[in-house]
């Protein structure tokens, strides 16, 4: 097997890490790097359980996320897909053992187990506020599963779908950087429409920041493009919030696309010139300040690995 390579690349979620805090940048993309390595340093390996921890507001989206992707999946191939209530139990007894193995701090000896930063740092949340979690999932599905956009996508033929919870990238151009820089999207469902034109949409189950979702939807616009060879114009992106019921549709194209590809582009110079060996992507540790803010500490994963708080 080919050793893996910790190849620079860039993606919202990279983004907002950086934007955050840059020494919680260095430990979740290169700090916990090979820690899945069984003859790995002892440090390696911490920062990689700790990387893999999720807390429960982004476990419930993964959770909502899956259970309409296997739903989804199913239709494609032409299986009946689980009924509405069928889905909801199965979904809820796989978080019952998440949560069961996270308790027991299973993902210590296994990282791909689930494991809460609510355990792993002690806090003190009463039964109430986990059945708020899974009722919160539970609120998401009947949405989903009840709303004209699960319709529209029944009656769509699979051979018109494109990409389904793909994890997939494009090349961008960067000042810089010969062949440009790989950009990670992953599209919650997507499909070619009648006329030619490509339709994204895009799952969310918690707050909408309506910049923020111009960026993800933005990179979902370039990756079509280059991908389905259609232009701008041609793509229409879609974000289904589950929380609320609200459908909202986004056209980005001309000025406000190249505004964002800009910021991309600043976003990647940024990340870059903290770098120890641009070219190699390497990096190191005291290189990447501490966020400016304490209180973005709060819910760090890395907090008790973390120099600045080690000192205290």
């Amino acid at each position: 097997m080919a050793e893996l390579i910790n190849e620079f690349s860039w993606s919202k979620s990279r983004d907002e890490t950086f934007r955050k805090c840059p020494r919680l940048y260095y430990y979740q993309y290169y700090g916990s790097w090979g820690g899945w390595n069984a003859d790995c340093d002892d440090r390696t390996r911490e920062l990689y359980v700790l990387k893999q921890l999720t807390s429960r507001a982004m476990w419930a989206g993964q959770k909502v996320h899956v259970c309409i992707e296997r739903a989804l999946e199913n239709i494609r191939r032409r299986i009946d897909p689980m009924s509405e209530a069928d889905a909801i139990a199965t979904t809820l007894a796989v978080m019952r053992k998440d949560y069961a193995n996270s308790r027991r701090g299973d993902y210590w000896r296994n990282p791909k187990t689930c494991g809460f930063f609510e355990h792993e740092y002690g806090l003190d949340l009463p039964d109430t506020a986990w059945k708020e979690t899974a009722d919160h999932v539970v609120g998401c599905l009947q949405t989903f599963y009840r709303s004209e956009v699960y319709k529209e996508i029944c009656g769509i033929p699979p051979e018109r779908w494109l990409d389904v919870e793909d994890f997939s990238s494009f090349q961008m151009d960067a000042e810089g950087i010969p062949g440009g820089v790989k950009v990670h999207v992953v599209l919650d469902f997507s499909y070619r429409a009648d006329g030619g034109g490509i339709v994204i949409y895009d799952w969310k189950t918690g707050r909408s920041d309506s910049e923020r979702n111009e960026l993800q939807l933005a990179c979902y616009t370039f990756y079509a493009t280059e991908k389905w060879r259609v232009t701008p114009e041609e793509v229409t992106t879609k974000e289904f919030n589950l929380a609320s019921g609200r459908l909202a549709p986004y056209n980005l194209r001309g000025v406000g696309l190249e505004a964002i590809l800009q910021y991309m582009r600043g976003s990647i110079r940024d990340m870059r010139v903290q770098l120890d060996d641009a070219d190699r992507n390497r990096a190191s540790e005291e290189r990447f300040a501490f966020a400016a803010n304490e209180s973005t500490c709060r819910y760090c994963n890395f907090r008790k690995v973390c120099a600045r708080w080690e000192k205290k």
